[in-house]
């Protein structure tokens, strides 16, 4: 389940941000997605765990499929907007809203129904041993 602050945004998805890849940089199945890799740096006293804060620019029609991570993911929504949710249903990502799903969380997938970009500010604390995310059925 993907928990935001004060309210549940479930069946968000958005706090999705990638499908499978195997770094700190995703890949896309189109340039609907943007994703920035701001900054990666280790863990401190946690030598396989890394934490990566990344931009997530979501444009009309872009859409993150359903996917997981190897760690905590966490993300406040910079610019708010209309998505298509995991059951097919229209809601609404409000500005300023915390996401977060835990470590091998499905969450996902999420479509932009608006005309504008969606964008969120990420962190990922993650194990750097396994595959940065992975898709989900």
């Amino acid at each position: 389940m993907i928990r935001s602050a004060p309210t549940c945004i479930a069946r968000a998805g958005a706090a999705a941000m990638v499908s499978a890849l195997l770094g700190a940089t995703p890949v896309q199945a189109s340039d609907l997605v943007v994703h920035e890799v701001l900054s990666e740096q280790p863990l401190s006293d946690a030598p396989d765990m890394k934490v990566v804060i990344s931009r997530v620019t979501i444009k009309p029609d872009g859409m993150i499929e359903r996917h997981a991570h190897p760690g905590d993911m966490h993300a406040v929504v910079l610019r708010g907007g209309r998505i298509e949710g995991p059951d097919g249903a229209e809601q609404v990502l409000e500005e300023g809203a915390a996401i977060f799903a835990s470590a091998g969380e499905a969450h996902g997938p999420a479509r932009n129904l608006g005309d504008g970009d969606i964008e969120l500010m990420v962190t990922y604390v993650v194990n750097v041993l396994e595959p940065f995310s992975w898709p989900v059925e």
